[in-house]
């Protein structure tokens, strides 16, 4: 009964680690697509920054 109660214990504590983890992975994934997506609106702009200010007639 006791080993019951333990392995049932150590199931949950692995569980709860792995949901952390999943957890983690995604919040990291939509930071780093995020970030991907600020760059590149950044380099858009300054595309269309250089054609403004450009002396070309």
């Amino acid at each position: 009964m006791l080993n019951g109660r333990n392995s049932s214990r150590a199931t949950r504590s692995g569980q709860a680690a792995t949901e952390y983890l999943l957890v983690f992975i995604a919040l990291l994934s939509v930071t780093v697509v995020f970030s991907l997506v600020l760059y590149a609106i950044r380099q858009q702009s300054n595309r269309a920054l250089d054609l403004v200010a450009s002396e070309y007639p």
